[in-house]
């Protein structure tokens, strides 16, 4: 999931990265595992202190809809399944547009919107409140698409992948040997339940 990455790396002396929703920050240790000989300055942003503490870098408590960050102070932003918790979307972009200099990378992973199970359910609002309470609302990456696009960026990549569990449940076994088996077409989205799509689009 990381591979989109690799190529921009390159492009910056310093890179400035905050990881949005970063909680103890899993994806912030992968990237410097992966980067361990680039210089890389590590930011975490979360709302909930308790799990900040966890985090191992640079720490910024605050809400991603109005960041206590200067403007342009970052050249990439990183969110690992975090967008669906920031609704309304153009809300949170916009403020996330702001603390990310021209030339920037906008980074994200996102469940997949498409799958019929996820759907059906997620997509009527007091059906899921029925599972979760939370502000939590599926993002559809052809609407996410349009709005980074109407913020000023470019997409440089954008995939589906499917996911694999270390432990799956039965269920989880046939799905994915469902997955494996299927050819890759455009349909292969509504066949893996399993599927995230990434997303790395460049601020102009």
């Amino acid at each position: 999931m990381l591979e989109p990455i690799d190529s921009l790396i390159g492009q910056f002396k310093k890179l400035r990265v905050c990881e949005i929703g970063c909680a103890s920050g899993q994806f912030s240790q992968a990237l410097a595992a992966r980067y361990m000989s680039k210089s890389i300055a590590f930011f975490g942003l979360d709302i909930a202190s308790r799990v900040l503490s966890l985090y191992p870098y640079e720490k910024i408590c605050g809400n991603a809809f109005s960041m206590p960050l200067k403007s342009e102070s970052f050249d990439m932003i990183c969110l690992p399944a975090t967008l669906h918790h920031l609704f309304p979307f153009m809300n949170s972009l916009s403020e996330l547009n702001r603390i990310l200099v021209p030339g920037g990378y906008f980074y994200c992973i996102e469940p997949n919107y498409y799958h019929p199970q996820r759907y059906f359910f997620m997509r009527h609002a007091s059906l899921y409140r029925r599972y979760r309470s939370t502000n939590d609302v599926p993002v559809h990456s052809g609407k996410l698409i349009s709005m980074l696009k109407e913020l000023n960026f470019e997409i440089k990549y954008f995939r589906f992948v499917n996911i694999y569990f270390r432990k799956p449940s039965i269920l989880q076994k046939v799905q994915n040997i469902i997955a494996d088996t299927m050819p890759e077409t455009k349909m292969n989205r509504y066949w893996m339940p399993w599927f995230m799509f990434i997303l790395l689009a460049k601020k102009r």
